[in-house]
């Protein structure tokens, strides 16, 4: 699978086992070609943070982003954040660091046995529903503020008159999404 899009990278941390800045990331890829200059680049960077940080508490910060072409790992845009996360919730207690809320995108992309490709991003430092009684089960607000916030990535996120929407890294749309009510799991490398 070749890469034809451009995508954009946000670099967080959290404190994780006694460590403040255990960092995480997520790719986004997007249609609509190269934002163009590093002023573009640094909007639409502003506007997906300004959108991402909904869905974090003010323990994570929102640290890192970077712009890159189709097929390179060399970022052609970067920008430094000291960006707290806004979200408000009450009850819930966080999970550790390992633990993750999934979200999954469906796409255009149909794989060689005709079933539907899916992208998926994950988000750490999230909160269990403390009522439940399990500590599998996602904090019904804090599932409603991911679901939102990966809603404006099938609708679109218009910056300077121009609207980005979500794809695979070859091109293919997202055109719904799902958050686990479950929370996941994602190592980290040691």
């Amino acid at each position: 699978m070749a890469e034809t899009q451009h995508s954009l990278r946000l670099v967080k941390k959290f404190p994780y086992r006694g460590d403040p800045l255990k960092e995480f990331s997520n790719r986004y890829y997007f249609d609509g070609g190269s934002p163009g200059d590093a002023t573009a680049w640094h909007t639409l960077m502003d506007a997906i943070v300004l959108l991402e940080k909904s869905i974090y508490g003010n323990e994570v910060t929102i640290k890192d982003a970077f712009g890159y072409a189709p097929g390179s790992e060399v970022a052609v845009a970067s920008k430094a954040y000291t960006t707290l996360g806004t979200m408000a919730t009450t009850g819930g207690s966080y999970v550790p660091g390992e633990c993750a809320a999934i979200c999954r995108w469906g796409t255009t992309k149909r794989s060689s046995k005709n079933h539907q490709v899916f992208v998926f991003s994950y988000y750490h430092h999230v909160l269990m529903g403390a009522a439940t009684g399990t500590p599998d089960t996602l904090l019904a607000s804090h599932k409603t503020a991911i679901e939102n916030y990966a809603q404006t990535w099938v609708d679109g996120i218009s910056v300077s008159g121009r609207t980005y929407k979500r794809t695979t890294p070859d091109g293919h749309l997202v055109e719904g999404r799902l958050v686990s009510p479950w929370i996941g799991h994602r190592d980290f490398p040691r």
